[in-house]
Protein backbone atom coordinates (compact mmCIF):
# COMPACT_ATOMS: atom_id res chain seq x y z
CA UNK A 1 0.00 0.00 0.00
CA UNK A 2 1.41 3.36 -1.00
CA UNK A 3 1.49 6.16 1.54
CA UNK A 4 -0.43 9.33 0.59
CA UNK A 5 1.57 12.51 0.20
CA UNK A 6 0.55 16.11 0.83
CA UNK A 7 1.45 18.83 -1.66
CA UNK A 8 1.76 22.31 -0.19
CA UNK A 9 1.35 25.20 -2.62
CA UNK A 10 3.17 28.12 -1.06
CA UNK A 11 2.29 31.81 -1.39
CA UNK A 12 4.77 32.23 -4.26
CA UNK A 13 3.43 29.24 -6.21
CA UNK A 14 6.24 26.86 -5.33
CA UNK A 15 5.26 23.40 -4.18
CA UNK A 16 6.56 21.16 -1.43
CA UNK A 17 5.64 17.49 -1.20
CA UNK A 18 5.72 15.87 2.22
CA UNK A 19 4.71 12.52 3.61
CA UNK A 20 3.05 13.05 6.97
CA UNK A 21 3.40 10.37 9.61
CA UNK A 22 1.75 9.46 12.88
CA UNK A 23 3.98 11.92 14.77
CA UNK A 24 2.48 14.79 12.74
CA UNK A 25 -1.04 13.60 13.52
CA UNK A 26 -0.31 13.31 17.26
CA UNK A 27 1.17 16.82 17.17
CA UNK A 28 -2.18 18.15 15.94
CA UNK A 29 -3.99 16.37 18.75
CA UNK A 30 -1.54 17.86 21.26
CA UNK A 31 -1.99 21.32 19.70
CA UNK A 32 -5.76 21.09 20.12
CA UNK A 33 -5.47 19.90 23.72
CA UNK A 34 -3.17 22.79 24.59
CA UNK A 35 -5.58 25.28 22.93
CA UNK A 36 -9.03 24.28 24.24
CA UNK A 37 -10.59 27.45 22.82
CA UNK A 38 -10.21 25.84 19.36
CA UNK A 39 -12.63 23.05 20.21
CA UNK A 40 -12.53 19.33 19.60
CA UNK A 41 -10.92 17.30 16.85
CA UNK A 42 -14.36 16.87 15.26
CA UNK A 43 -14.66 20.65 15.04
CA UNK A 44 -11.23 20.96 13.41
CA UNK A 45 -11.19 18.22 10.78
CA UNK A 46 -10.52 20.72 7.98
CA UNK A 47 -7.38 21.93 9.77
CA UNK A 48 -5.97 18.45 10.32
CA UNK A 49 -4.54 17.96 6.82
CA UNK A 50 -3.01 21.44 6.69
CA UNK A 51 -1.50 21.04 10.16
CA UNK A 52 -0.01 17.65 9.29
CA UNK A 53 1.54 19.14 6.14
CA UNK A 54 2.91 22.15 8.05
CA UNK A 55 4.22 20.01 10.90
CA UNK A 56 5.98 17.63 8.52
CA UNK A 57 7.53 20.49 6.51
CA UNK A 58 8.39 22.91 9.33
CA UNK A 59 8.88 20.91 12.48
CA UNK A 60 10.02 17.47 11.38
CA UNK A 61 11.83 18.06 8.08
CA UNK A 62 12.88 21.75 8.44
CA UNK A 63 11.86 22.53 4.85
CA UNK A 64 10.20 25.80 5.88
CA UNK A 65 10.67 28.12 8.84
CA UNK A 66 7.10 29.38 9.21
CA UNK A 67 5.09 29.07 12.38
CA UNK A 68 1.63 27.53 12.17
CA UNK A 69 0.12 31.02 12.28
CA UNK A 70 2.37 32.26 9.45
CA UNK A 71 1.59 29.12 7.43
CA UNK A 72 -2.16 29.74 7.68
CA UNK A 73 -2.53 33.54 7.80
CA UNK A 74 -0.93 36.63 6.37
CA UNK A 75 0.77 37.46 3.08
CA UNK A 76 3.02 34.38 3.06
CA UNK A 77 0.36 31.84 4.02
CA UNK A 78 0.12 28.63 2.04
CA UNK A 79 -2.41 28.73 -0.77
CA UNK A 80 -3.49 25.11 -0.47
CA UNK A 81 -2.66 21.64 0.79
CA UNK A 82 -3.76 18.75 -1.39
CA UNK A 83 -3.49 15.04 -0.72
CA UNK A 84 -2.27 12.91 -3.60
CA UNK A 85 -2.52 9.17 -3.74
CA UNK A 86 0.68 7.81 -5.30
CA UNK A 87 0.37 4.98 -7.74
CA UNK A 88 0.77 1.66 -6.01
CA UNK A 89 4.03 0.32 -7.41
CA UNK A 90 3.70 -2.92 -5.48
CA UNK A 91 0.65 -4.17 -7.36
CA UNK A 92 0.97 -7.67 -8.71
CA UNK A 93 1.26 -7.58 -12.48
CA UNK A 94 1.03 -10.63 -14.67
CA UNK A 95 2.37 -10.45 -18.22
CA UNK A 96 -0.38 -10.94 -20.80
CA UNK A 97 -3.26 -10.02 -18.51
CA UNK A 98 -5.02 -6.70 -18.38
CA UNK A 99 -7.18 -4.51 -20.55
CA UNK A 100 -8.28 -6.16 -23.76
CA UNK A 101 -7.52 -9.68 -22.56
CA UNK A 102 -10.25 -12.22 -23.17
CA UNK A 103 -11.28 -13.51 -19.72
CA UNK A 104 -11.97 -16.95 -21.19
CA UNK A 105 -8.33 -17.48 -22.16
Amino acid sequence: MAIPKLTITRHDGTELVVTPNLFDTFAFEKYLKSNPRLGSLQENTLKLQAFRAWHAAAQRLSLISQTWEEFTTGPEAALQVVQTEPEDEDELQVAGLGLGTNPDQ
